[in-house]
Formats: structure tokens, sequence, C-alpha cells
């Protein structure tokens, strides 16, 4: 008789999967038509809960994917219908990015939009304040995104600032640490929880650019929930959603939603704009504004023939 048992994937090592059961963690291979899948949404993922069966006490098959509650997704830069799953059933996005050199607004809200569209809350990380000479610069420039309801953490791996503002944020849940190469998540995850040793890469000072440090998605277990690691996503977009849906992914906006003269305004170049009106008004911050255009014109231009 075949005994299924469920477990959630903790981590991904190619056509491998360590899945935390009910008594330790089992290495599973795929079976049936998930095996035959070798791409797309039903390829499990960091966070999934899955069903297996044991080959031996520490081996087995993955047989199904139960139903996700969230799912953050990536899309493909050569070709944006595509998308690949990143992670599974989060609690939260925890965007980071480095205080040296200044980050880039619009990499922000598109890194802001995407936990929108994914239903789910968002917390900025602002980190390697060591580096920067002016806090206090550094903390009215963000004030905008505090303004819009997302929690806006000031951390350093190196002096421990903020550290145990983040524990309290993390605790309990799974958070996926998402943001560009080089800006300090994997050091962020190894002050956490000491001891993991993930490998820390650098930030050009000159680009911006950043290595790839991690190599793998995993899922650290850690006081009572987990910590998502995930490789470096500088090519995050947002993927999935209706180009009419995409203001409803700027929290500033959403007061405006329905009140424009037509129902099908995407808030560009339409007479009765709501929107435009409101950032006429500086209801809206223009900045934010054009963030969203930049973002809808991509969309528009991904899906043109």
């Amino acid at each position: 008789m075949r005994i299924l048992e469920e477990g959630l994937v903790i981590r991904t090592l190619g056509a491998a999967y360590d899945v935390q059961g009910p008594d330790g963690v089992v290495r599973c291979v795929l079976r049936g038509r998930l095996r035959r899948q070798t791409e797309g949404p039903q390829r499990p993922v960091i966070g999934d809960r899955v069903q297996f069966e044991r080959v031996s006490p520490k081996e087995g098959a993955i047989i199904a994917i139960l139903p996700r509650r969230t799912a953050l997704v990536r899309r493909e830069p050569l070709d944006p219908e595509k998308a690949h799953v990143i992670a599974a059933n989060l609690d939260q996005i925890v965007a980071v990015f480095a205080a040296v050199p200044e980050p880039d607004l619009f990499q922000i809200d598109r890194y802001l939009a995407v936990a929108e569209a994914s239903g789910l809350p968002a917390l900025l990380v602002l980190n390697k304040i060591d580096l920067a000479e002016d806090l206090s610069a550094l903390r009215e420039r963000f004030a905008e995104y505090e303004e819009l309801g997302y929690p806006v953490l000031y951390t350093s791996a190196v002096t421990g600032a903020g550290l145990e503002a983040l524990r309290e944020r993390v605790r309990g849940k799974i958070s996926a640490f998402i943001g560009p190469s080089g800006v300090g998540k994997s050091s962020l995850l190894n002050a956490l929880q000491p001891g993991l040793g993930l490998r820390v890469g650098s930030i050009n000072p000159r680009t911006g650019m950043g290595r790839h440090t991690t190599t793998r998605s995993e899922l650290i277990p850690f006081e009572g929930g987990y910590l998502a690691d995930t490789p470096g996503l500088r090519d995050i977009g947002v993927w999935g959603i209706r180009p009419e849906d995409l203001a409803a992914c700027f929290p500033e906006m959403r007061p405006y939603i329905g009140r424009c003269e037509f129902s099908d305004c995407l808030h560009l170049e339409e007479p009765g704009c709501a929107v435009r009106r409101a950032v006429a008004r500086g209801e809206i911050r223009r900045r934010r504004y054009e963030s969203y255009r930049r973002i809808l014109i991509e969309q528009q231009a991904a899906r043109a023939p």
C-alpha cells in the first residue's frame, strides 16, 4: 500500500529537492508528470508543500505539489511571456538594497510592485549603512516609502545596526530576501543566523553592479519560520498582471482607480484621468508616477507582436 507524506521543500539541488518531512529532511526526486516537465509553474520551488513517497528512510519521490497560497515569479528577460516561479507560500518579501552607492529608486519601485502583484507585504531594507556618509539624508530620501506604508529598516551586517529590528520582522514567517547582486543579502542572513557560512560578494563602487553569490535557493530555519535566500534577481519584472491592473500595485494610486472618465484608462495620455490629475495636484509623487509609466510601457512593449 502506497503511503504518502506531506512536507515542505526547503532546498532545490538541480534534479533533487530537500523536503522537510514529519521526522527530518528527505532527499527527493520527481516522479510521473512532474519528472517529465522540465520547467514551468509545476516544478517544485522552495516553500512548496508537496506530497512525497519514501523509497528509503532518507530518500523519496515527489508525487504532487499542493496548491500555492502565493508565488513569487521572475520574468524571462528574452521572453517576457515566460516566468519562473522562484518561491511559494511566502509571508513577505524583504527587498534589500545597498545604501552605497545610492540605490536606483525605479528599481526599488519595480521590486515593490512585484510584491504588490504577488499579494505579499514588503519590507524595504537599506543595508551597508556603515558606508553611508550622511545617514539622516538617507532616511529623509526614503521617508516617502514609509509614507506609502512600506516599513524601511536601515541595517549593517558589519556593525549590527538594525539587525534586531529585522529579526523581529522575520521571526515566525517565511520571508524571501530579494534584491540586486552584491547588496548584502547573504551577509544579513549570516548575521541573523551565525554559522550559516553563505558566500558573500561585493558591489562595484563605480557601476553599482554586484556578483551573484547565491547559487541555489533554500529555506533556512529561523526562530519558528524560514528565511528564503534566492539567486540575485537583477532582471525581476512584473509578470502575470494585466496592464490595466498595474496601477493597483502602486498604493497611492488606488484611491483614484475607477474615478477616471474612461473605465479602461491606463493613466497615460487619456483625457479625464483621475490619476494624472492627482499627480498634477501633488497628491501622487511625480517620480513614482514616472516609475508606473515606465513599467507599463515595458509591459506593453513586451506584449507587442
